[in-house]
């Protein structure tokens, strides 16, 4: 993972490294990626990516749940000259009375000539609740029993409304679609449903911020065409999905925006540099670059889509799938040459997705948070067609019908994987759930501790980790595996001397000799080491035994011969660490996660319930 210590930089710094690399590296990229392309047997598909399916979600950009930047007026601000719509005046909670009413003083502009008072309460557009409208029965728009308006014993709404004190006119169908969506929400509490006639009950409404968007009238008319003189609710059904946003603050949108700007500018330049996917010379493997949905965000519907491959063997086992995630600022075809020795030798289709690194972006769809990773589980639900759809818009004239997967995660990548696992475990589908792999893994705040508990101790999870230094935190994702699985026989193995992209191999000759810069040179022999312990272990995962992987006793060190030189591997947890410049900052590392938590994303607490407003965490 190259990652953390570029976090804390400033975007100056990122910005500037990043466009030095452009000027100096552009030149070899692109002769290297001709190379790769040309020679050695490769077979490298043609990507995916017309117009219509642009990832507007890409490293850096806004996804539908991000806040509106649109500077559409917000809620009560009425043109010029305008008189404002009673509904629209009538926000935040206040009661509006039918006995107070005098249908006589109130003229056919819905104005009340009687007190000449305006019946707005001062709606500022606080809150941002989105709710979608359901019947107390659990479906929609059905009109059930509802619970009389909260006092605060001074003879006022809690918002500091008397009750009572208004005048409205009757709400017509035309009041609607003169309304128009709303740019904030508020609580409308209105004086009979919503008809094209006078009202005569009452009833208490929650208006969601757009009355176009959630059909609440035509939904009242289905239900009702005389409505009784019920006090009734829209309550939500505990099974339907809902949109819970919490409150974006100015300082929300300047991160956001932030984040779109420099993740953005840091996606185009990598995709510059980096490049497509490369295969080694000789390769048996085919490669198939498409766009993936995945829907990260609360209200049904939202998502993104992002890049993706596919790496198909000559012969795949039709049961097999392994995820691949790569970690913090990287992409998905700087690991090609891994995820092609996987697809080879164990006959699995490896997909790979490249996800983006925004950390500032509001919904917190990023590597790191928690409703991307709860979003990437919904992607090994059996009813989710989003795999199958994004290869069969290639070239590739297969189907992808897989009964297992093993998650495998470098890095923050690695947290990642933890998070699905954790939320498979939650939507119970982790019986598609072979195995997980974590490439020198690292999860932030305690929460890859949290996910791998969820997950089943009959599931293997093992750890392929370099020394501890600060690329991988001083071992943090060890630590948090061994913490979820006290007493487990085996947890995985160091190889000694190693380096934290001993695994993050690929065929752009650019990229890899500057993670290698950055992070440490690798020793061949643990780069041959590294590919013999995955293979061996995804095998035995799908084929539930440990027949071919290398597995250690406690506080065992073993040597092992590959086609670079013997190897070394310690078993876990030991106390080898790797000598690095900055390891002096280790003090700092375990607050530095909060930097990721600046946003606050939302969640679905679990798989079609309903959403809340909560902090993402890295996981």
């Amino acid at each position: 993972m190259v990652d953390r210590f570029l976090v804390w930089m400033s975007t100056g710094v990122v910005i500037a490294g990043v466009t030095a690399a452009v000027v100096a590296g552009a030149g070899v990229a692109m002769a290297t990626e001709g190379d790769a392309n040309e020679g050695g047997g490769t077979k490298v598909s043609e990507s995916v990516d017309s117009p219509a399916n642009k990832d507007d979600s890409a490293p850096g950009t806004i996804t539908p749940n991000g806040p509106d930047l649109t500077g559409e007026d917000e809620q009560g601000d009425d043109p010029a000259g305008v008189e404002p719509d009673p509904v629209e005046d009538a926000t935040d909670g206040v009661l509006i009375d039918e006995d107070a009413l005098d249908e006589d003083a109130i003229d056919g502009d819905g104005t009340d000539e009687t007190t000449g008072e305006d019946l707005t309460d001062g709606t500022t557009g606080e809150d941002l609740i989105d709710e979608e409208i359901n019947g107390a029965e659990g479906e929609a728009g059905e009109l059930g029993e509802g619970v009389e308006p909260t006092e605060n014993g001074t003879g006022a709404h809690q918002d500091g409304v008397p009750v009572g004190g208004s005048q409205i006119a009757p709400l017509t169908r035309a009041d609607i679609d003169e309304f128009g969506p709303v740019a904030n929400t508020a609580n409308v509490e209105i004086k009979g449903a919503l008809a094209t006639d006078p009202i005569d009950e009452h009833a208490s409404v929650n208006v969601a911020n757009s009355f176009e968007e959630a059909n609440l009238l035509d939904k009242a008319n289905e239900q009702t065409e005389n409505p009784e003189l019920t006090a009734v609710t829209f309550a939500t059904s505990a099974a339907a999905p809902v949109n819970a946003v919490a409150t974006a603050t100015p300082l929300n949108i300047l991160l956001d925006v932030i984040g779109t700007v420099v993740f953005g500018l840091y996606g185009l330049v990598t995709q510059l540099i980096g490049g497509p996917p490369m295969l080694p010379a000789n390769s048996t493997v085919t490669v198939y670059s498409s766009r993936l949905r995945i829907d990260c965000g609360c209200a049904p519907g939202e998502g993104e889509e992002v890049p993706v491959d596919f790496y198909i063997p000559e012969n795949p086992d039709p049961d097999r799938l392994i995820y691949l995630q790569h970690g913090f600022l990287a992409a998905g075809p700087w690991y090609s040459y891994t995820a092609a020795a996987l697809a080879e030798q164990t006959n699995s289709i490896v997909v790979a997705p490249s996800i983006t690194s925004n950390f500032l972006s509001y919904d917190q769809c990023w590597l790191g948070g928690a409703p991307m990773h709860q979003a990437m589980a919904g992607l090994f639900d059996p009813t989710n067609t989003a795999l199958a759809d994004s290869l069969s818009a290639t070239e590739y004239d297969g189907q992808l019908t897989w009964s297992q997967v093993v998650l495998m995660g470098h890095s923050l990548g690695g947290g990642a994987v933890s998070g699905i696992a954790g939320y498979m475990t939650d939507a119970e589908i982790d019986d598609r759930l072979a195995g997980v792999v974590l490439l020198d893994g690292v999860g932030m705040n305690g929460e890859m501790t949290d996910d791998l508990k969820k997950v089943d101790p009959g599931i293997p999870i093992y750890q392929l980790a370099a020394p501890k230094y600060m690329w991988n935190m001083f071992g943090v994702g060890t630590a948090a595996l061994i913490e979820a699985r006290p007493g487990a026989d085996f947890y995985g193995v160091t190889l000694a001397g190693g380096s934290h992209v001993d695994t993050m191999r690929g065929g752009n000759f650019l990229i890899q000799f500057s993670q290698q810069l950055v992070s440490g040179f690798s020793k061949p022999q643990n780069v041959a080491a590294a590919e013999i312990l995955m293979v061996g272990w995804v095998n035995d995962m799908f084929d539930g035994d440990r027949a071919d992987g290398i597995y250690l006793d406690s506080g065992e060190t073993r040597t092992i011969d590959t086609p670079n030189g013997q190897a070394t591997l310690v078993d876990l947890p030991n106390s080898l660490r790797r000598p690095y410049l900055l390891n002096f900052l280790e003090p700092f590392m375990a607050g530095s996660a909060g930097i990721f938590t600046l946003q606050p994303g939302c969640l679905r607490e679990t798989t079609g319930t309903a959403a809340t407003c909560a902090p993402s965490v890295a996981a």
